[in-house]
């Protein structure tokens, strides 16, 4: 078994209300919207094609149990993109190759429990 099948068994939480994310060396710019995430890597609708094996370091927000919100700074690696629907978008996967202890523990609150 290889890495990517790895990080695709991780459990996936998709975004239903939208999240902006942000590229934190770009002055917080939007580069697009959270689409699923999962502790091993996140997919976004993105403005503009990434570069291909790009890594980024990139910050949304999430919601804890309490309803209180958490920013999450992360590092990314984008693995493949594809054109989406809208013109000038684009599906992309990254992996996560950094964050930290209280970005891992926000990200693993809002997926929730492994289903069963």
């Amino acid at each position: 078994m290889n890495d990517t099948s790895d990080q695709r068994r991780a459990q996936r939480k998709r975004a239903t209300a939208p999240i902006p994310v942000v590229d934190v060396f770009k002055n917080e710019q939007v580069i697009g919207q959270l689409g699923n995430l999962s502790t091993s890597g996140a997919m976004l609708l993105v403005s503009g094609a990434p570069v291909h094996g790009g890594v980024y370091q990139v910050a949304f927000t999430l919601p804890d149990a309490q309803h209180r919100e958490h920013r999450v700074e992360i590092g990314i690696q984008e693995q493949w993109h594809e054109p989406a629907a809208s013109a000038g978008h684009f599906w992309s996967g990254y992996r996560i190759v950094s964050a930290g202890e209280d970005d891992v523990r926000a990200i693993d609150e809002w997926i929730g429990p492994p289903a069963d």
